[in-house]
């Protein structure tokens, strides 16, 4: 018997082509959504530590700033101790290392429980007399202090000086913060009247004087 060969019909084929068209352009879609989340997530893991590395933080600006305590100069008033410059200015949010030369030694007694025998606000709670580190003094044995309330800080400056000299240069270094205008003063009572917290310890100009912070 003659066999006859069978043929596919050709809407079948057409279907199986259109199967095969489907699935690859599936299989492309998958393939580009994978290489798209790997693309992500390494270029948010680089990227966040490129940006830590970029961020590092900037050192504050240091300045140096010189005051000086005198007493008896032409134009003041007798045995009236003061700061010289009367007004200091300073960068905001830097550190600030003073050094004051005083030439008004002696020791006067603080008042009982002042808070002013030791150094408060400075860096590491130190100030430096002749270049010898000091956290306090005793309170009997202190010629002025360097006070700014408004900031916490304080400074006592000692009495005497090494070897009997006639000065001591005294340093201490610290935080400015925003921009203000403070008052630095004396705290130790070396002005005049009963109390000795009269005249130069509150006048301005004397043992009063003005930090600008800008």
């Amino acid at each position: 018997m003659l066999q006859t060969q069978r043929t596919i019909p050709h809407s079948q084929g057409k279907k199986s082509s259109v199967f095969i068209n489907v699935g690859l352009f599936l299989g492309i879609l998958f393939c580009v959504a994978l290489i798209s989340s790997v693309s992500f997530a390494l270029s948010a893991t680089f990227g966040r530590h490129t940006t830590t590395q970029t961020a590092a933080a900037i050192p504050p600006k240091h300045v140096q700033a010189s005051l000086n305590i005198i007493i008896n100069q032409p134009g003041m008033k007798k045995d009236w101790p003061a700061y010289r410059p009367s007004e200091l200015v300073v960068p905001a949010n830097s550190l600030v290392t003073v050094t004051i030369k005083d030439s008004d030694l002696g020791d006067t007694l603080l008042p009982k429980n002042a808070p002013f025998a030791s150094a408060q606000g400075v860096v590491g709670g130190l100030a430096y007399a002749d270049g010898q580190p000091y956290s306090s003094l005793a309170p009997d044995k202190i010629a002025h202090t360097f006070t700014i309330s408004q900031l916490n800080i304080n400074v006592p400056l000692p009495g005497d000086a090494k070897n009997g000299a006639t000065s001591d240069t005294i340093t201490f270094t610290f935080h400015t913060g925003k921009a203000g205008t403070y008052l630095f003063q004396c705290f130790d009572p070396c002005g005049q009247g009963s109390s000795g917290f009269e005249g130069s310890m509150s006048t301005k100009g004397y043992m009063v004087g003005t930090l600008i912070v800008q």
